[in-house]
């Protein structure tokens, strides 16, 4: 007896629960229905009705959508009723459509939705929370919440443009200055690639000059600057950055390092170790900095190559971009025959290139300054043309 209590308790819970079920697929049907409309860009529910919020604020394309919406409410999708929902809809400047649609629904209601969408937007979309913001301050102009987050994005609009515009001045301007080699910047990040002995200082007087042209943002910024060959690293960042001050800094020097020609060995090798400080376990940053000093030690055993009488086979070298100029000894050369010479050339060419050729060519001379033949090489290969 008692169980045959139990289960028509259980029955009745069963077919009570049965209609909010059923009102809630109804709901979500609608809604994606809403959402299906090309032209429709957000759609919010609550227990007062739903709320369209457009793509556009042209008019030509609201009478479309609100058509659209009138057409769904007449039909009966899935056996739903929908002709008592109430929808009210807004263009993309949130300026209410006034339609039957909406008509039924109060104030306080159209509020409460609208305040449910802007809830809704990230931080980071401050231009559409402002909007937000305003309009629900207008709607509800006693509301002092409304009011404070309306403000504080207006700041955040202004500090957004004005960030905007100082860093589009000094990308522009940092190609013309000499002593800024690189800039790379992310929101309040400034990353700066210098020359000269003061680094910190140097970027400082060009920022400095900046924003004699173009105001600098009220938030404070975390400068980060390295010397030209970046074994020297200096920063001016306030406390309230440091939580975050790795990350960025890693992002941001990663990108320079990025643009490096291969042949900055010294540069790239001084790079990746500040990247690996930075980031100590990326297998990355350890296998880059491992093949680039395995290039600069490949060079140095090219360059220190010797002559029987123990002398250094190359007298001088310099390199221009990716080409290497290395001067032979004359000593090597001198009273050997144009075969002796050529078995010479091959067998440099092969040990260039098994050092791991760190300029894709290298010009060999002689001490007149005369050239007699290129190494070439690409894909793990060398040749020599004389």
């Amino acid at each position: 007896m008692k169980v045959r209590s139990i289960f028509f308790t259980f029955f009745i819970l069963i077919i009570t629960a049965l209609p909010a079920f059923a009102q809630q697929d109804c709901a979500a049907i609608f809604k994606a229905e809403l959402e299906n409309i090309s032209g429709v860009d957000a759609v919010v529910q609550n227990e007062s009705g739903f709320l369209a919020i457009l793509k556009e604020g042209n008019k030509k394309e609201a009478v479309s959508v609100v058509s659209k919406i009138n057409k769904i409410r007449k039909n009966n999708a899935g056996g739903c009723d929908f002709s008592g929902v109430s929808v009210a809809i807004m263009d993309s400047n949130l300026d209410l459509i006034k339609n039957t649609s909406s008509a039924s629904m109060s104030k306080s209601e159209l509020t409460k939705l609208l305040y449910d969408y802007v809830y809704k937007l990230s931080p980071v979309q401050v231009d559409e929370n402002l909007k937000g913001y305003e309009k629900l301050s207008e709607l509800a102009p006693q509301n002092n919440y409304y009011k404070t987050r309306k403000q504080h994005y207006s700041k955040r609009v202004e500090l957004v443009k004005t960030r905007s515009e100082y860093i589009a001045r000094c990308l522009k301007e940092f190609p013309k200055d000499k002593s800024i080699i690189d800039l790379k910047i992310k929101r309040d990040f400034y990353l700066f690639v210098v020359a000269g002995d003061t680094p910190l200082k140097t970027a400082e007087i060009f920022m400095d000059t900046i924003a004699q042209q173009t105001p600098k943002p009220e938030k404070k910024m975390c400068v980060i600057v390295y010397s030209e060959d970046l074994s020297i690293r200096q920063a001016s960042c306030p406390s309230e950055y440091q939580d975050i001050l790795k990350t960025n800094e890693e992002e941001l020097l990663m990108r320079h390092v990025q643009s490096l020609p291969g042949f900055k060995i010294e540069h790239n090798i001084n790079g990746y170790k500040a990247l690996k400080e930075l980031a100590p376990h990326s297998t990355l940053y350890t296998k880059k900095l491992a093949a680039y000093e395995s290039k600069q030690q490949g060079l140095e055993r090219f360059m220190n190559l010797r002559i029987m009488s123990g002398e250094k086979l190359f007298s001088k070298s310099s390199n221009r971009g990716e080409t290497l100029y290395a001067t032979i000894n004359s000593k090597a050369l001198d009273g050997k025959s144009a075969s002796a010479n050529r078995k010479l050339f091959k067998l440099l060419t092969d040990y260039y290139a098994a050092s791991g050729y760190a300029y894709k060519k290298c010009v060999l001379k002689n001490t007149a300054g005369e050239t007699l033949g290129t190494i070439s090489c690409a894909n793990s290969r060398c040749t020599f043309k004389q």
